[in-house]
């Protein structure tokens, strides 16, 4: 159990170490060099636990799954439309409390979509839970629509996604949940047969 502890604690440090650094200089200015030599650790170490500094991004942006899931899966009322905007409006905000780190996860994520189908990334969880939530509706007759729940939830999440990209710099909170409200109902038109 102290070996397992020890490893624990290794890899939180070289995260917590690295997000430092990327914060500080930029994610691109950081090296695994310097995160090893603030962690006190050989770069051997390192590759022990990411095989890329990418990686760590990646561990980050997993860390935050359960917290994701717990969003989507939060009681809520009104309408399947309002629903759905009300999970996007608190992704939003988690987003923006996080923006300085967040911003550089979804970035390697949205690069690493393409990667191993072994491990799902959160843009996958994501899209997938909106489309599992979708099908529901459509099953209960909540949602009437002439388009596969899949491809429902591909364009409501891109949309998101493309507001936080776009509206990153600038990160007004009210802002970017009035240009998400404005694609959302555009998208949400097209989709629904109500």
């Amino acid at each position: 159990m102290l070996r397992e502890d020890r490893k624990r604690n290794t890899k939180e440090r070289i995260v917590r170490t690295a997000i430092q650094l990327f914060k500080e200089k930029g994610y691109a200015n950081v090296t695994v060099e310097e995160i090893t030599r603030l962690c006190g650790i050989a770069k051997g170490t390192f590759f022990n636990y990411f095989p890329k500094k990418e990686n760590v991004l990646l561990h980050v942006g997993n860390s935050y799954t359960e917290l994701l899931s717990g969003i989507v899966h939060k009681p809520r009322e009104g309408n399947l439309r309002d629903r759905v905007m009300a999970i996007f409006r608190d992704f939003l905000s988690l987003y923006l409390k996080h923006a300085d780190i967040l911003r550089l996860v979804l970035i390697e994520s949205i690069q690493s979509a393409t990667g191993s189908a072994d491990e799902p990334t959160n843009l996958a969880v994501f899209q997938e839970a909106i489309r599992d939530l979708l099908e529901e509706a459509k099953n209960e007759g909540a949602l009437r629509s002439r388009f596969d729940s899949g491809v429902c939830a591909s364009v409501l999440v891109a949309i998101f996604y493309q507001t936080l990209i776009s509206g990153s710099a600038s990160a007004d909170e009210a802002a970017m949940a009035a240009i998400l409200q404005e694609q959302f109902d555009a998208a949400w038109e097209g989709i629904s047969d109500e």
